[in-house]
């Protein structure tokens, strides 16, 4: 095949189409999960869905949440304590967090940790909409509510209208002292957790309070459910995609390397050592899997300039070049040894 008046190779053209299409199919991969889960966050307003309310009573002062962090933070990774509070105006929630790995989208600043949201400094986490309403002081930023000022750590938001941009959240000391003890929560995290989480809330509160939870053994979810869950379906699909993908790549790189036998004839010819011959393989595949990739950012920047739903970020494509390059490398060492070991048999 010619291009530009230049001869190249068969293999070569479809390895370069191969790894357009896994780098666009990345891209979109990487992409649409990224803004699945903002989605999810925006759906939920912060909340995973599977979330289990209680309630407390007896006794006041957030002072008697202290065993209970204390108990939960030393014994368990991951959870989300909520406190959600009454207001007109915007969606307001207390929180307490630890392990958090969700991708809330930021636009300034960071979301709340453990450190951050079990503290006695006032400390929220703004929507966009509100940040107007933001002051500078002293080298830090302050949001006034219910006559607190509380220092803003992160401001928090989406390009598009969604509920994350009308939200705030405030550390969960100060949203118990505004709504008091005796109030509603929310308890959050991984639905195989809940139980034993709710059981410790339960069991740790102090004397005089007592945790309202219902505690429900969870029913036995068989892999197949679990596989085709609502919050996992996506995430299967994209795997499901790229493992197609890769596959087809795996068969076109063995015919690439089948392309190029007499060549490597000719290199053992001319005394080509084995290291050289990798070398020189290596940096031919890379060079065309490069330039598949460098085609496919072309053709993806043109579907999101094309398609406003469609958003593109940095790590989104850093991200897809290192599973390119991982995939690739993975695919080049199985396929080179598969291909010499058939030359020698």
């Amino acid at each position: 095949m010619k291009v530009a008046g230049k001869k190249i190779p068969r293999g070569n053209v479809l390895l370069f189409f191969s790894f357009t299409a896994i780098s666009l199919c990345l891209l979109l991969i990487v992409s649409a999960i990224r803004a699945e889960k903002v989605n999810r966050l925006n759906k939920y307003t912060m909340y995973s869905g599977h979330q289990k309310g209680f309630s407390i009573s007896g006794g006041d002062g957030a002072e008697q949440w202290e065993p209970v962090i204390s108990e939960l933070a030393s014994q368990n990774e991951h959870f989300i304590l909520y406190v959600p509070m009454e207001d007109p105006g915007m969606i307001v929630k207390g929180i307490c967090t630890r392990g958090d790995d969700r991708e809330v989208p930021m636009i300034w600043g960071e979301y709340f940790d453990f450190s951050t949201s079990w503290t006695d400094t006032p400390r929220a986490v703004l929507g966009s909409q509100y940040q107007k309403d933001v002051v500078d002081r002293d080298g830090k930023r302050y949001y006034r509510f219910h006559e607190t000022d509380f220092e803003v750590i992160g401001i928090m938001g989406t390009k598009d209208k969604s509920r994350i941009n009308q939200m705030l959240l405030i550390d969960f000391k100060s949203a118990v002292r505004i709504n008091g003890l005796e109030t509603n929560y929310l308890l959050d995290g991984e639905k195989s957790d809940l139980l034993e989480i709710g059981q410790k809330i339960h069991d740790n509160i102090p004397f005089p309070s007592t945790a309202v939870i219902t505690l429900e053994e969870s029913e036995p979810v068989s892999f197949i459910e679990r596989f085709l869950a609502p919050d996992v379906i996506l995430d299967t699909m994209y795997a499901m995609i790229l493992v197609s993908f890769s596959l087809s790549t795996v068969l076109v790189t063995l015919i690439w390397l089948r392309f190029r036998r007499q060549l490597f004839f000719a290199w053992k010819l001319c005394g080509y050592e084995r290291r050289s011959e990798r070398m020189e393989i290596s940096r031919q595949f890379y060079l065309i899997a490069g330039a598949g990739f460098g085609t496919g950012l072309i053709l993806m920047a043109g579907i999101v300039q094309a398609v406003s739903e469609i958003h593109l970020a940095f790590r989104d494509i850093f991200g897809a070049l290192l599973i390119t390059v991982g995939l690739g490398t993975l695919i080049l060492f199985f396929c080179y040894f598969l291909d010499r070991r058939k030359n020698r048999g």
